[in-house]
């Protein structure tokens, strides 16, 4: 069932592209809608960390979705740019992390995601409301 997935515009902009040109915009507002998008996507498989206290408004601190063999991490740590990390995963273990720049986090998380929802519709629904690029 590909639902004409090749076709769709967003998928002929591609997906590293469309990611980028979202992140570039406002990379925290990225983090949020990227997490939001997840969610929906692959409900029960994306972890979010969140910090804040009882009287403090809650903020996103990090995101991570795992994709094929690699679990990849994007986190504010409250300044500066944010960190990208990517861990591979083997049967279950987490076997190594690397610190990424957030461009080859984008590719490299992109191409996953890409891969991903050549399988899943929902996953295909989900991140064409994040990056479709007439909208």
């Amino acid at each position: 069932m590909t639902d004409d997935f090749e076709n769709q515009d967003w998928v002929k902009f591609g997906v590293t592209a469309a990611l980028t040109r979202q992140y570039s915009t406002d990379e925290r507002q990225f983090m949020d809608e990227l997490a939001t998008m997840l969610e929906n996507a692959m409900p029960g498989e994306v972890e979010l960390k969140k910090h804040g206290g009882l009287f403090s408004k809650k903020t996103l601190q990090a995101v991570s979705a795992t994709l094929e063999d690699f679990r990849y991490t994007l986190e504010d740590p409250g300044y500066g740019p944010l960190r990208a990390t990517r861990t591979k995963i083997v049967r279950g273990i987490a076997l190594k992390t690397e610190e990424m720049t957030i461009s080859d986090w984008l590719d490299a998380f992109g191409e996953a995601l890409e891969n991903r929802m050549r399988v899943s519709s929902a996953a295909r629904e989900a991140l064409s409301r994040l990056v479709d690029p007439l909208g």
